[in-house]
């Protein structure tokens, strides 16, 4: 890269109680690098004093503040860049979100074009619990120190207008800004989660929160990620026009793929692109047929993979990506050895396309081959297949493929294929055998029909093809009136599926394949053993494997079959697990449940007036009211939660929010209990709901409750609590947008139970143990326990009693993922 293609300024803004020279290390590498000569390295410094200052004319600056001298720095000191690049270390981070969220509130948003890029190591996002109590105690009026206190309001609010705002940009006005969010896998100044906060994805590099930006070689991770994004803003296009970006700009246009990795993607499909010529003879020819020119761009494809120096950051991509190599270069290899080997067969020669036959060396391995090089051949061949199309649908999934780029189709199969119901076929017509067009499972096929023939699956009525790693191939009823049928073949496996089953599959898997196979989002079915199955037209749940969705069932309800999820438990935080938080002040303990709706939502979302009236209506009689009800009678008091009213939050067409509180008698708030519901938008593709019951103030609650009455919690009593939450959550806040029984999933729904210790702001949280008589469950190793959190991938809406069992299970689950090793389902039963 020539000195001059662009004039890059990086721009690094350090962390508390650190300086410019924490930047050195990186500084030196970049100076020293000769692809980067055309960046400039600026360094941002403030002042961040450890020490008390006994000048009473002087203070310590705020995030505000600093946002502000920031503004000023690249105005001014970077102002001859024409692109600039933020890399901040821990509360660097915040003041540069902060930054960016003024100029947004400001009506500044359009000065932000030169901003290409936004590094974030290490940053508290969701603050620091690192030795909070002496934090306190040492600092109790630095505005640094108290701004990285857990759940920050100002902080949130900056980065809720940087998502929505920056990251997700979509209008004029600011220009959409990819953040790179990274944690140390060895810092417990700054944990996973909160290095995460409310970014969609955050990558772990080697280091504490010190050493994580000390690298010392240019091979170091922290250097390679941060030299690949700098290659990539060097290479990146200049934005529209803002005068004309209102008139052009497109919602798939305006958003920027936010995360890294799409250099070393770029390269990949440029070697092995999809929907090459070459790459299709590979794949679909009838018989297997390889040219030179074939054998050619495949070695080359896969010395360029073997010998590439940029890597994956993402862990999966990079596996992903090894494996393909692997792959690739056996193949190849493997063509190698039979291309010099001289195996010609000219008939099928003569059957090549023109541009095949321009090549002199052409090799043949029919269906039927004789030899062990043959058949290892046909192997590495689907090895070879079967680790590209993963690599390529993960490249989809992170948004890190060109646009319109699916899944690359398999074998003759197209999703008009997958989705066709069996036609009856024409006795003018000639006969299709089995297995026809798929010539590499032709005869596992007909294995698999001579199996299950007795079951009446009729004969062919299309040409095999695969989805996925799935062989199909349907069949027309031999027999008029009767239902038609597919068969599959996966692993070995034979499984006969009704027609209408079938078409009930494509259907729930269709939200999420636009226009490509229904099947690779809800997978194919199965059933318990290894032996050949049939599942006909009157089968209630069929189980489902192989999907991008993860594990499911497709079950038939009164209204038809709809895609379900088998219960999954993780302790993966999802992006809406702390919306509705923000408002002061915080309540000292809250229990809460998050759902997450991904509805096909083809019929338009709305909360309606008639809607609303319903649902507050329902509101005082929901289990949720019950429960705040229930804490109170359970202490010999009479406390209800009977009057709903709308607020703290947002309330739109498109949002819900109402609660109930209980006062003690000089009106101080004691106890809460909250909905809140937000549908799908501009920034958010699911609807979400919350309900949560919170003790605001454990001490205005006593004061209404007999003498000596105590306010902790016991373990019944917030599973209760959490049942109520996860109820009224599920069964009665999506009934104000639309009649939940026509519903169909777009992706996987997730339930959220959460429970948190928080407390004022500018205090340090306190723990569960104070607030939740936790003494049941036996020792734990956690020294300090504000919160704990366990999300369920299931559907939402359950029976009581299945709900119940689940509950208990992520409960257990979420107990002894936080320290509790000896929780067992027992306590809640």
């Amino acid at each position: 890269m020539g000195v001059g293609t662009t004039n890059l300024g990086v721009v690094f803004i350090h962390g508390l109680f650190s300086s410019e020279k924490a930047w050195d290390p990186l500084a030196r590498l970049l100076e020293s690098d000769e692809e980067l000569t055309s960046v400039t390295v600026r360094r941002f410094g403030y002042a961040s004093p450890r020490l008390r200052r006994f000048r009473p004319d002087r203070r310590t600056a705020d995030y505000n503040d600093l946002a502000d001298r920031l503004n000023a720095f690249l105005h001014y000191e970077a102002s001859g860049h024409d692109r600039l690049v933020l890399v901040a270390h821990s509360q660097g981070g915040l003041i540069v979100q902060r930054y960016l969220a003024r100029m947004i509130n400001s009506g500044q948003g359009q000065q932000l074009t030169k901003i290409r890029g936004v590094m974030l190591l290490a940053c508290p996002n969701d603050g620091s619990d690192f030795m909070l109590p002496l934090r306190s105690a040492w600092w109790p009026g630095h505005p640094q120190v108290r701004a990285l206190t857990p759940l920050n309001p100002d902080v949130k609010d900056a980065q809720r207008t940087v998502l929505d705002q920056i990251v997700y940009a979509k209008g004029v006005g600011a220009s959409p800004i990819p953040f790179w969010v990274f944690g140390g896998s060895e810092d417990k100044v700054v944990v996973r989660a909160s290095a995460q906060g409310v970014f969609p994805r955050v990558f772990m590099l080697p280091g504490d929160h010190s050493s994580i930006i000390k690298p010392k070689t240019h091979r170091d991770p922290v250097y390679v990620v941060l030299r690949t994004h700098l290659l990539e803003v060097e290479k990146q296009a200049d934005p529209p026009d803002p005068a004309t970006a209102a008139s052009n700009l497109s919602p798939s246009a305006a958003q920027v793929t936010p995360w890294g990795d799409s250099a070393k993607a770029a390269r990949i499909l440029d070697v092995l692109p999809p929907y090459a010529d070459w790459i299709k003879t590979l794949r679909t020819q009838d018989f297997f047929v390889v040219s030179g020119r074939v054998n050619r761009l495949l070695h080359e494809a896969a010395d360029a993979l073997s010998n590439d120096p940029l890597q994956f950051i993402d862990p999966a991509l990079r596996d992903a990506a090894t494996g393909c190599s692997r792959a690739a270069t056996d193949l190849s290899e493997a063509m190698i050895d039979l291309l010099f080997a001289d195996r010609v067969d000219a008939t099928a020669y003569e059957d090549l396309p023109a541009r095949e036959k321009e090549d002199a060396w052409t090799l043949f391995v029919g269906e039927y081959q004789r030899g062990e090089n043959e058949r290892r051949l046909h192997t590495l061949r689907n090895a070879f297949f079967e680790t590209y199309d993963a690599l390529v649908s993960l490249l989809n999934e992170r948004l890190l493929a060109p646009e319109g780029t699916t899944s690359p189709p398999t074998g003759t199969g197209t999703p008009a294929t997958v989705a066709a119901s069996p036609a009856v076929p024409n006795a003018a017509d000639p006969q299709l055998r089995v297995g026809q067009g798929l010539p590499r499972y032709e005869r596992e096929l007909r294995v698999a029909y001579d199996q299950l023939r007795s079951a009446g699956i009729g004969v062919p009525a299309s040409n095999a093809y695969l989805s996925g790693a799935t062989a199909v191939q349907h069949f027309a009823a031999s027999e008029e009136p009767g239902p038609g049928w597919v068969l599959s073949l996966r692993n070995g496996r034979a499984i006969a599926v009704s027609e209408p089953l079938w078409s009930a599959l494509v259907r729930a898997g269709r939200p999420a394949a636009a226009d490509d196979d229904p099947l690779h989002a809800v997978g194919y079915p199965t059933a318990p053993g290894t032996e050949p199955t049939v599942l006909g037209p009157d089968v209630q749940r069929v189980a489902l494997v192989g999907g991008s969705w993860g594990k499911g069932w497709l079950v038939r309800f009164d209204n038809g079959w709809r895609w379900e999820p088998q219960v999954d438990l993780d302790f993966n935080q999802t992006r809406f697990a702390t919306n509705w938080t923000a408002a002061q002040p915080a309540p000292q303990l809250r229990l809460r449940a998050v759902i997450t709706l991904p509805w096909d939502t083809a019929e338009e979302l709305e909360v309606t007036p008639a809607r609303r009236r319903d649902l507050k209506d329902k509101l005082p009689f929901s289990r949720l009211a019950g429960a705040v009800t229930t804490l109170s009678l359970r202490r010999g008091a009479d406390l209800r939660a009977a009057n709903w009213d709308p607020g703290p939050n947002r309330n739109a067409i498109d949002s819900v929010s109402y609660s109930a509180t209980v006062a003690a008698l000089d009106g101080r708030p004691a106890l809460n209990g909250a909905v809140m519901a937000s549908l799908p938008g501009a920034l958010q593709s699911s609807t979400v709901t919350c309900a949560e019951v919170a003790i605001q103030d454990a001490a205005a609650w006593a004061a209404v409750l007999p003498p000596g009455t105590s306010t902790k919690l016991t373990l019944e009593e917030m599973a209760s609590v959490l049942l109520a939450a996860w109820e009224t959550a599920a069964d009665v806040l999506p009934a104000a947008a639309c009649d939940v029984t026509t519903m169909r999933w777009a992706g996987p729904p997730t339930v959220e139970l959460r429970v948190s210790a928080e407390g004022p702001h500018d205090q340090p949280r306190g723990n569960l143990d104070t607030l939740i008589d936790l003494s049941e469950l036996g020792p734990t190793d956690r020294s300090s326990l504000p919160e704990m959190a366990v999300t369920i991938t299931v559907s939402p809406m359950l029976a009581d009693t299945e709900r119940r069992q689940v509950l208990r299970r992520a409960l257990v689950r979420m107990l002894q993922g936080f320290g509790y090793v000896e929780a067992d389902e027992h306590l809640f039963t």
